[in-house]
């Protein structure tokens, strides 16, 4: 069972500006909001993102940081399954180096686990809300509006896509203190959602952000013409 896109309901359980609740009924942030809030650690993803993999020595020279603080951050960035690592075969004694590179591949553990969660989140809200079963060649277009879907909301951004499905709405920028002066961090998030779409051979891609085209509001540009040209 999934939800179609055209009946997808607002999420019940979605809190603006990355807030959740707890058992207390007290707000509190999301662990993806808290893990992409720090600057230091979106310049680490957008390096790995836009450059490739590169060791805690490579990163902390382009990003300024000391490299105990750059591997405490990249540590948090694994723990939350933006970033994977991979041990250098070492010459002569001494540990492996490790060598950093952002999980974008769909087969990258750390990004398997991050779907797994997701996948989690949508059957837990699918069995919570009343939607209707989708079939056939919408399916896959609906997991990835799905996986979309969690991953703002796990971000902490009240997001709204279109009925046409062309455009995403992100309104209340959770990060829009950081963003403003730091261009680096909606490239960021447009690489996630990127890869949030990725999830699935569908037919949705998203193609371009307009950042802050209103007041703290942010738009995407998805494109589903593979689905329009199999027609």
């Amino acid at each position: 069972m999934s939800w179609s896109r055209g009946n997808r309901p607002r999420r019940a359980l979605a809190f603006p500006r990355g807030l959740a609740l707890n058992r207390d009924m007290a707000p509190r942030r999301l662990p993806d909001y808290r893990t992409l809030a720090s600057l230091s650690r979106i310049n680490l993803l957008h390096e790995l993102q836009q450059h490739g993999a590169k060791t805690v020595t490579e990163l902390a020279d382009v990003t300024g940081l000391h490299h105990n603080t750059a591997r405490e951050h990249l540590h948090r960035l694994i723990e939350a399954g933006f970033v994977d690592s991979e041990s250098i075969p070492s010459i002569g004694r001494g540990r492996p180096q490790l060598r950093y590179r952002a999980a974008r591949d769909r087969q990258d553990p750390a990004r398997k686990r991050r779907q797994e969660s997701s996948e989690n989140r949508t059957a837990l809200l699918h069995r919570l809300l009343p939607v209707r079963e989708v079939t056939g060649e919408n399916e896959a277009r609906t997991r990835q509006l799905d996986s979309l879907d969690d991953h703002m909301e796990q971000c902490g951004f009240d997001a709204e896509i279109n009925a046409s499905g062309t455009h995403m709405t992100m309104f209340g920028c959770p990060f829009a203190g950081l963003a403003h002066d730091n261009p680096q961090v909606c490239a960021v998030h447009f690489v996630l959602v990127q890869d949030a779409l990725a999830i699935d051979d569908g037919p949705m891609r998203a193609t371009e952000l307009h950042p802050f085209c209103g007041p703290e509001t942010c738009t995407v540009d998805l494109d589903d013409s593979d689905a329009e040209d199999a027609s």
